[in-house]
């Protein structure tokens, strides 16, 4: 007979260890993923669109840059520094593997990245889409007189 308590207070106890491990009371507490941790990876540019004031946006990847740019790699870094790495075409065979590097800065509660090259004048782009799959920027530029919008569309790598 005094297996019988003994067996009741183990049946007890596992029941109510079970019962609170399963409880659905339990909430997974997900934080969510900030613009900037969207933004630090490594992306490729997939397509390059332009268009002038009253005309449709075209595609000018394949006619506007070459090819030793078009398999170039953007990493961005959470600490607010980029760079570009020459892809596996590089336009000179004594070109260094980094193209360019630079700072970016989110503006405008994120909503504008400003990408500083450090051989250029930095430049404003709108963030017109940044996903874990996805990177839009736009941004206007006045060439031969025209404003010309470009939209860079990027992919991870």
């Amino acid at each position: 007979m005094k297996k019988e308590p003994m067996f009741m207070i183990c049946l007890l106890v596992s029941l109510w260890g079970g019962h609170s491990s399963c409880s659905k009371d339990e909430k997974v507490v997900q934080t969510p993923i900030t613009r900037t941790q969207l933004l630090s990876k490594n992306w490729k540019q997939t397509d390059l669109l332009a268009s002038i004031p009253g005309s449709a946006s075209t595609s000018v990847f394949l006619t506007v840059m070459e090819a030793c740019q078009r398999d170039n790699i953007w990493s961005f870094k959470a600490d607010g520094t980029y760079v570009v790495s020459e892809g596996s075409t590089k336009c000179l065979p004594s070109d260094p593997d980094q193209a360019t590097s630079g700072t970016w800065l989110f503006t405008d509660a994120e909503t504008k990245i400003i990408i500083d090259d450090v051989n250029e004048v930095p430049q404003t782009f709108t963030i017109t889409e940044l996903t874990t799959s996805s990177l839009k920027i736009t941004g206007t530029q006045l060439i031969q007189g025209n404003n010309v919008t470009g939209t860079a569309i990027f992919q991870p790598q």
